[in-house]
Order: structure tokens, then sequence, then C-alpha cells
């Protein structure tokens, strides 16, 4: 595999990565400090929680992964900009590309 595929491969595992923790951190905060937030939703409510919604949470370990992220997203645009890969680079994918990602 050639240098810059895999440095937009590496972006997009870390982007999932991200995902990922972000999902945690909401999962700890509604579970904890955020509980009675949880109390207004229904079943099958849908709501787009965003970083900023956890960013002031006390919750030591909310925190730390709330830091993570943080790091996560500079990585993530220094990387992107320092090898000029756009945002639609990120998103597209490729007959081998999900190919490698089944094996």
């Amino acid at each position: 595999m050639d240098y810059r595929p895999q440095i937009v491969r590496s972006l997009r595992t870390l982007l999932v990565s991200r995902e990922h923790v972000f999902t945690d951190v909401l999962n700890i905060a509604t579970a904890g400090e955020m509980r009675h937030v949880m109390d207004a939703f229904e079943d099958g409510d849908v709501y787009d929680f965003q970083l900023s919604h956890v960013e002031d949470l006390k919750d030591p370990n909310v925190k730390k992964l709330v830091h993570l992220i943080r790091e996560m997203d500079r990585t993530l645009e220094e990387l992107k900009t320092t090898n000029h890969i756009l945002d639609k680079e990120l998103y597209e994918t490729t007959v081998d590309e999900n190919r490698d990602l089944s094996e």
C-alpha cells in the first residue's frame, strides 16, 4: 500500500475511534451526572449531542475522555492539513479498501 492511502486509512480509523469514545462519554454522562437529562426523553427520541454538552461536567472520567477527544480532533486536523487530505477523501471508499477492512 502506498503512503498517502495509508494516511487516509489511519485518519478514517481515528474518526471511527473518536465516534466510539464520544458514545462512551455520553453513556457515562447519562448514567451519572446527566441522568436527569435522560428523564426528558421518551423511548425512540433522537437528539444530536455535541461535545459541548459534556465539556463542563465534573465527572473525572468524562473529563479525561473529553480531553482525549480534543486531542484526537487536533491530531486529525493536523494530519489532514500536513498531508493535504480533504474531508471527502475520508468518506470515500473503494472496493479494495472495503476488502481490506473485512480481512
